[in-house]
């Protein structure tokens, strides 16, 4: 297969952490942070394929693929189990800090009632529940609220203090709060959000360089979403490929919205981001093995225009092959070591 046209640039880009950060009496905790570059590409040559074989070779040899995009709106990784929690500290506080982080939805009801009551427009940011065994504290709930407001409930929800922080509270879009800012784990999530609009027609493209936490991540998802940039080809698509079957030039595209889970090729190998070595993976489109496993040597031009059209919305009646070739482009998705 052939591979033609040079890669496309990178749209905006913007940063989301899940972790709010602890108040200004937590003790904090250092974390160490490395750069990991994120790559993507397209394998569409068999012969250099890793599941190249001479079958896959002659499924393949009628279909040259000249263009390749995709848009991705966003990059997110989990960090694996345990992750930023000290031994026998399962909540991700310091030493000196026993309380349980509560998410929003953890508050009680009578808590939740205050709130709404008397902070309608003053959202939260996080909440601790203070070690029940520590009899010298007068309150157990400790609320803080986005513009700073903190408020302390007794155990019977009554209100013991308010005091307010000048500097606020940061709040993430989920309304989340799983510990120190400096403290991560299997909760919590990096989220790297574009739209990265990738032309993956010839070798390997940068998606993004970025800091993030060392540690462990057992997840990379990223999730395709319609372009909305009218001056791109993939205005209104998600993914979209041009080329030719046996000659005659055709032209698929997509418009679906979706989640790809990408892993290892290797079922128990997790993404490991250390300190002192370059951090690189890179996504890899199998399209090789997308066209071995669908055939669209039998598409159709039935509107006689000169091209092969295969997408959800064709006029060559090609719209069920349009959603066998999606499928198997999630299916053939894989996470590489660079």
């Amino acid at each position: 297969m052939k591979i033609l046209k040079p890669i496309a640039g990178l749209l905006g880009i913007a940063l989301l952490f899940s972790c709010s950060s602890d108040d200004s009496n937590s003790d904090s905790v250092s974390v160490q942070k490395s750069s990991l570059e994120i790559k993507a590409t397209a394998t569409t040559d068999a012969s250099a394929a890793k599941t190249a074989t001479a079958s896959l070779a002659k499924a393949t040899s009628d279909v040259e693929i000249s263009e390749f995009l995709i848009n991705i709106k966003n990059v997110e990784l989990e960090f694996a189990e345990g992750f930023g929690m000290s031994a026998g500290d399962s909540s991700g506080s310091s030493s000196e800090d026993d309380a349980d982080y509560l998410n929003f939805d953890e508050l009680p009801n009578e808590i939740l009632a205050y709130l709404d009551e008397n902070y309608p427009n003053d959202a939260f940011c996080k909440g601790e529940l203070e070690d029940e065994h520590d009899e010298d504290d007068p309150y157990k709930y400790e609320i803080e609220l986005q513009s700073g407001t903190e408020i302390y409930f007794r155990a019977d929800f009554s209100v013991y203090a308010t005091e307010t922080d000048d500097e606020g509270c940061e709040i993430d879009d989920d309304d989340t709060t799983e510990g120190d800012d400096d403290r991560y784990d299997s909760e919590d999530d990096f989220e790297l959000t574009g739209p990265f609009e990738l032309n993956l027609s010839s070798d390997v493209v940068t998606v993004i360089e970025v800091e993030i936490p060392v540690g462990e991540y057992d997840e990379v998802e990223f999730e395709m979403e319609r372009s909305e940039n009218p001056m791109s080809d993939l205005y209104k698509k998600s993914i979209l490929m041009r080329g030719t079957i046996s000659g005659t030039p055709f032209e698929f595209f997509h418009t679906f919205s979706e989640e790809f889970e990408v892993d290892y090729e290797d079922a128990g190998q997790n993404l490991v981001i250390t300190e002192d070595n370059r951090n690189s993976v890179v996504f890899e489109f199998d399209l090789v093995t997308v066209f071995s496993l669908v055939d669209i040597s039998n598409a159709t031009d039935a509107n006689g225009n000169g091209t092969i059209e295969i997408s959800p919305e064709d006029n060559d009646g090609n719209n069920e092959l349009a959603n066998r070739i999606k499928e198997a482009i999630k299916d053939y998705v894989d996470l590489l070591d660079d």
